[in-house]
């Protein structure tokens, strides 16, 4: 580590105003100092083995010169019984600086996230106090501002300019694109305090040093270096989901075995290509020709799905790789995830992809859906077939599944989803910068519990035109210890992982279901700006509730504009509310036998101040009103049409036709679901569904742009 004399001297040529010290390294050193300051001192110890210089008795503050050397002695002799064995080179002298506004700013390298600044309150005991803010390095001067008013919203909420355009300045200068972070030989840096008073900002305290690790990227050029030598790999990914043939090696015989359940499904399916089963000695499986190993297969297959023992494995994909094999799928769990004694297989099984042309997916996965090669993940019959634009990667095969049989009930455009396991080679990196350049791929959606280089993951997001979603695992304490006897997944800092989230725009869910409803919101309105809501429907308690979500998620229901006012006073009617929320009867939007939610829908869509719109239906007091369910059905099909016939540009809107659960109601939510989603409309069966999902189309964007 440096000085902090070096540390200042840093700090300096990268234009942070520094106090002026000087080592004193005797009791007269330091009187002769103060003395010839003239003004009240600071001194602190300097060690490179002391790091917490008040909690070690280093510091005096308001020296003055006839007590300087007693000072000196006192810190000295506390240093000396608290650190035994620290290097000391003497005490450092400086004139105070006034009081004012105390931060600090942290730099690292760090190993997984590369580059990050922390910024937060500063002074003795930081430690204690609130979790600082963090982003990635570099920073735009846009993100310096938000860190700003993020950690210290109340001093510049009246508009002080000038204290925080300093502060902005301080963590350029440590972030920035030309900041000391990312173009000095340093690993670590802390400044604390930084004393702000009026436009000053000044470091009191700061020591950088360490050693930056070789191989993790610092800069926009080294990201961008590692991004591309990640997409040099993927040549061969193509067959990821739409391979020309496929070797299934691990081929059973029985019928309720993994090896034959999965041929099965392929032929039901309607695989595009051919098919052929690995086994020893069988002549045939599922009606196809079978072959004893891989090697006496046909050739041009560029897919082989591996589902043998373990130990089997690393001579099977040497098997793949002579054949040409462009991609390997391993489903064979017992590596890294099983137990530390499976080291030495994993190693010997990624030997195999190490270098040359071949990669592979896994271990520890179920395998792959396509709607366009017509691959299956699971009973053929659960698989959508008209297939589109979202891509899904799952390191639980359970939810590769889940979401694939949940978007054919939706009618969710999901065109291909992937098991993906342990990641131990192709990882989520790779499927990150494969989805971005597939040109069928629109909305890209991971599970994960695992991410073995977020830093370079988020950012390659951040890049990207192109909606990301994370359904996370592994977020909680016992969350992280399932995962590791699933997936080997390691935790990682959740204020890094945060500040990356924001930084890049990716939407993060907790749960399957948010994450299908976000990407229902993604397919039918895309993300955009926009937080001001309008919700309408026939129910107060219902209105007021998503009045209260919308809170929750960050939207704001607003008064509307006085022209919107008016146009909606002609549908006012005892028991009516013509303000947002707006609510009114069911039997007040009907003109005759016609109903008139669309002449609503298309003022609010006029508003100037309303970018979105959740419509709300209560099913069940349609259905008390009618004489029958099949009656109720025939109404509840009226309102839907005159909803549906809404202009289609303006507000994005969703609508939540709340159901009671019976196979009526539920029903008509599925059949209503696929049809909306053809308009743009994107159906929920509760409205504070509804608002949550809009909510994330806003905060999936940039933040800190």
């Amino acid at each position: 580590m440096r000085t902090e004399i070096e540390s200042k001297e840093l700090l300096a040529r990268y234009g942070i105003e520094t106090t002026l010290p000087e080592l004193a390294t005797s009791p007269d050193d330091a009187h002769a100092i103060v003395s010839r300051i003239g003004a009240p001192c600071a001194l602190k110890v300097v060690s490179p083995d002391i790091v917490h210089k008040v909690d070690a008795g280093g510091v005096r503050l308001s020296v003055a010169a006839d007590g300087a050397g007693d000072a000196w002695r006192s810190i000295m002799d506390a240093c000396r019984a608290s650190h035994p064995s620290a290097h000391i080179e003497g005490v450092l002298v400086e004139e105070m600086v006034p009081a004012g506004l105390e931060v600090f700013i942290g730099g690292r390298i760090d190993p997984d996230y590369g580059p990050v600044v922390l910024f937060g309150a500063g002074g003795s005991g930081v430690e204690q106090r609130g979790k600082p803010v963090a982003a990635l390095a570099p920073l735009t001067e846009a993100q310096g501002r938000a860190m700003v008013d993020a950690a210290f919203p109340a001093p510049f909420a009246g508009g002080d300019a000038a204290g925080r355009a300093a502060l902005t300045r301080c963590l350029m200068a440590v972030g920035g694109p030309d900041g000391m972070l990312l173009n000095e030989e340093i690993a670590e840096l802390d400044i604390n305090p930084i004393i702000l008073c009026g436009a000053r900002a000044v470091a009191v305290d700061a020591v950088a040093g360490g050693v930056r690790p070789a191989t993790t990227p610092r800069g926009d050029a080294e990201t961008a270096a590692a991004l591309d030598a990640r997409r040099a790999k993927l040549a061969g990914m193509g067959a990821l989901f739409n391979p020309g043939a496929i070797a299934f090696v691990g081929a059973s015989t029985s019928a309720d075995k993994l090896g034959h359940h999965m041929i099965r499904n392929l032929v039901d399916f309607g695989f595009t290509g051919p098919i052929y089963p690995i086994h020893p000695s069988a002549d045939e499986i599922c009606g196809l020709k079978a072959y004893p190993t891989i090697t006496d297969a046909p050739d041009g297959i560029d897919r082989a799905l591996v589902a043998v023992a373990s130990h089997r494995v690393p001579d099977v994909l040497a098997e793949c790789r002579a054949k040409g094999v462009k991609l390997a799928q391993v489903l064979t769990a017992g590596f890294a995830e099983f137990s530390s004694d499976s080291a030495d297989l994993e190693r010997r099984m990624l030997e195999q992809v190490a270098d040359g042309a071949m990669r592979m997916v896994g271990p520890n996965c179920i395998g792959t859906f396509s709607a366009a090669s017509r691959m299956a993940v699971g009973a053929a019959r659960y698989n959508p077939t008209e297939g589109g634009g979202i891509t899904f990667f799952s390191q639980s095969g359970t939810f590769a599944g889940d979401v694939v049989r949940r978007a054919q009930v939706w009618g969710l455009p999901l065109g291909r989803a992937l098991s993906c396991g342990n990641c131990s080679d192709v990882d989520m990196v790779d499927l990150l910068l494969q989805a971005e350049q597939d040109p069928e791929t629109e909305i890209i959606a991971f599970y994960m519990e695992s991410l073995r280089d977020p830093g370079l993951f988020f950012r390659a997001a951040a890049a990207m035109a192109k909606p990301v979603v994370i359904l996370r695992g592994a977020q909680t304490e016992q969350g992280q210890v399932a995962a590791s006897s699933h997936t080997a997944a390691m935790a990682t800092d959740g204020l890094l992982w945060d500040a990356a989230l924001a930084q890049s725009g990716v939407i993060q869910v907790s749960n399957v279901d948010d994450l299908m409803d976000t990407l229902l919101a993604l397919a039918a309105h895309g993300r955009g700006p926009g937080e001001r809501l309008a919700i309408f429907g026939s129910g107060g308690g219902v209105s007021v509730t998503a009045s209260d979500a919308a809170a929750r998620a960050g939207l704001v229901v607003p008064a509307l504009d006085p022209a919107t006012e008016e146009g909606l006073r002609r549908f006012g009617i005892p028991g009516t509310s013509v303000a947002n929320p707006i609510d009114i009867p069911v039997w007040g939007l009907r003109d005759g036998d016609r109903y008139i939610f669309e002449e609503i829908i298309n003022l609010l869509k006029d508003s100037p101040v309303i970018d979105r719109l959740v419509v709300f239906v209560e099913m069940g007091w349609v259905l008390d009103f009618m004489e029958s369910d099949e009656a109720g059905l025939v109404a509840l099909e009226r309102i839907c049409d005159s909803i549906a016939r809404a202009r289609p540009d303006g507000a994005a809107m969703s609508l939540a036709l709340r159901s009671s659960g019976d196979k009526y109601q539920d029903d008509f939510v599925r059949d209503q679901r696929r049809k909306f989603l053809k308009r743009g409309i994107s159906v929920y069966q509760s409205t504070s569904r509804a608002v949550r999902a809009q909510a994330r189309l806003i905060h999936g964007m940039r933040v800190l742009n």
